[in-house]
């Protein structure tokens, strides 16, 4: 064929040449008449190579080619309330197509059934839910409660309800986050669903327990004290079981730490104000006095109101992780439970194998081969799932840690320059000499 191709192009009008480039036309009508619309792929001599249209018309993707992530979420600070019922704004776009941002308002009880189904839909024991944070507390007697809880039992003040909201939208798009990161539970059909209506899909007015939920499920804690077959799980319990405790408590001591925050932001409030309460007449030293105390009230409401900003810092950065994985690592431990109560099961099982009858053992074989089957799956889903759990905690905390010091650093700055401000402004305070007045009238 080589041979034949170079006297093609050495001499292209000679009529050998001629007489191979009619056979070769006479095949291409062949090859035109097979690939016809009248031929199918079982027709004698078809290939898939037959015909140029298939390679050139690629089938497009859908929206399930796509790897998690394929939504955005946002939670803005559009939150109304109607009655006890709080209804949440939340921008979502797709991340794969023309990519449109979505405009939709959902209440909490949308994201609890979309969480029933996530977990309804993806029955595998080693998977790691993304925890779904509680529910918003809205009635009077709960804010009252809150309150005294941040600012002390004997105060009276009731922390307003936007500062709660933004946390609480925040904790829930978190959630959102890690759900639509997911490389499995972001691929369930409801998320798309949830995030692609305009309006929420309508949910059931009492939702049935969970095969996760329930005393009588077969994720028994009692199994938590089972020894281990795999010393690799064995040392992830040992560690999950004493960082959770660890993490809790921490998250613990930080929130007292911005409540005691909090209480002083109040006490330098009333200060500020009291400092307004003016006496008796503008003249004079009486004068002189209010004037002074209107400034220094200001500089006690500017040094409060850096305060404020530097607990909201700590708050969305650190406080937000602590609260955040505190309940991840709750749902790492039922995932460990799940699967060691699997591993009971699977060992019960193959002593059941040895100490059948033999009438009985071939049923007790197959109880065993299915005990086994699912536990060795639970295992391997399980070991991906924690590796990629351990590897998104870690840039979280390092994201954590990183927005915590540079929210330290801008406060500390910004206060420095205001109470620099103040102080500077209190120092100009211009004082005049003001005669005493003798009332007895002494020379």
């Amino acid at each position: 064929m080589m041979a034949e191709n170079d006297e093609t192009l050495t001499d292209p009008l000679s009529l050998d040449n001629l007489d191979k480039l009619d056979r070769l036309h006479l095949e291409v009508e062949e090859v035109e008449d097979r690939s016809s619309s009248t031929e199918g792929p079982d027709s004698p001599g078809y290939s898939a190579s037959s015909s140029p249209v298939p390679m050139m018309l690629p089938s497009s993707p859908t929206h399930l080619d796509y790897k998690p992530p394929r939504y955005s979420v946002r939670f803005t600070d559009n939150v109304t309330k109607d009655g006890d019922i709080l209804k949440y704004t939340i921008n979502v776009r797709k991340l794969y197509g023309y990519g449109d941002i979505k405009t939709i308002t959902r209440e909490y009880d949308d994201l609890a059934y979309l969480d029933h189904q996530l977990l309804t839909n993806n029955r595998k024991p080693g998977l790691i839910f993304p925890p779904l944070p509680s529910r918003p507390l809205t009635d009077p007697a709960s804010a009252e409660s809150r309150s005294r809880k941040q600012l002390g039992s004997s105060n009276r003040s009731i922390i307003g309800d936007a500062s709660q909201w933004s946390k609480d939208c925040r904790a829930l798009e978190r959630y959102l986050e890690m759900v639509v990161s997911h490389p499995i539970i972001g691929k369930d059909s409801s998320l798309s669903e949830f995030l692609e209506r305009q309006d929420p899909p309508p949910r059931p007015s009492k939702l049935k327990k969970g095969w996760l939920s329930g005393v009588k499920d077969k994720w028994d804690s009692r199994h938590s004290a089972a020894k281990d077959c795999d010393e690799w799980f064995g040392k992830e319990r040992e560690w999950a079981t004493v960082y959770s405790s660890n993490i809790k408590d921490t998250s613990e001591k930080f929130q007292q730490m911005v409540s005691a925050r909090l209480r002083l932001i109040q006490q330098m409030g009333h200060l500020a104000a009291s400092l307004n309460i003016t006496v008796a007449g503008n003249e004079g030293a009486n004068g002189l006095y209010n004037k002074l105390n209107s400034g220094f009230s200001g500089c006690v409401e500017t040094m409060k109101t850096g305060l404020e900003n530097e607990v909201a810092a700590e708050e969305v950065s650190l406080g937000s992780y602590l609260e955040q994985y505190s309940r991840c690592v709750e749902a790492e431990n039922s995932m460990l439970l799940r699967r060691t109560s699997l591993m009971v099961e699977a060992e019960s099982a193959a002593r059941g194998v040895e100490k059948a009858k033999p009438n009985r053992e071939e049923a007790a074989k197959l109880i065993r081969d299915e005990a086994e089957r699912e536990f060795v799956e639970c295992s391997e889903l399980a070991k991906s799932e924690i590796t990629a759990f351990h590897s998104k905690r870690i840039q979280d905390f390092k994201l954590a840690l990183l927005h915590y010091v540079e929210g330290q650093i801008k406060c500390a700055r910004e206060n420095y320059k205001a109470s620099a401000q103040c102080l500077e402004t209190m120092k100009k305070f211009p004082i005049n000499k003001v005669e005493t007045v003798d009332p007895n009238h002494n020379s």
